[in-house]
């Protein structure tokens, strides 16, 4: 199954809203690390609306641990600080697709010891630093679908 993964999220209505996303598709939606919000937070919930029953989702407290896991399979990483388009990576159904913190991305750590998993959504205008994490999830999430549905 594809997975979206959250390393330690912070602003609740975007995790609500990617779970959202993640459940009208079937996709899993793991949310790493520490979180900057309570699970029962009501933005979390009210962005969630009524679907959290519908959402394959779990939660991992230890960073370390669930990357350790997690980087023996086929996996993605998103970022600003790739040159590689998200477009050009090869998606699988079992792939997962890890996004950043929207305070601080993914650790620099992370991304020098995987640069080849590294991608970017690239934006036209240099003055924008990031997009929404929603947003961005939405975008890739699109794509990954699209090329699994297309092979």
């Amino acid at each position: 199954m594809l997975t979206i993964s959250l390393f330690e999220p912070q602003i609740p209505p975007n995790t609500g809203n990617i779970a959202r996303l993640c459940g009208a598709n079937n996709v899993k939606l793991d949310l790493v690390g520490k979180l900057g919000f309570d699970m029962s937070d009501k933005y979390l919930k009210r962005a969630g609306l009524d679907y959290w029953n519908y959402i394959n989702w779990e939660c991992f407290p230890d960073l370390n641990q669930y990357c350790e896991n997690t980087f023996k399979n086929n996996f993605h990483l998103l970022t600003t600080k790739s040159k590689n388009i998200y477009t050009k990576r090869k998606y699988k159904s079992n792939d997962i697709i890890i996004f950043g913190s929207e305070t601080a991305g993914i650790s620099e750590k992370i991304l020098n010891k995987y640069p080849e998993n590294a991608c970017t959504i690239p934006m036209i205008n240099k003055n924008i630093r990031s997009l929404n994490l929603a947003t961005s999830v939405g975008i890739v999430l699109y794509e990954a679908l699209r090329q699994i549905n297309d092979s």
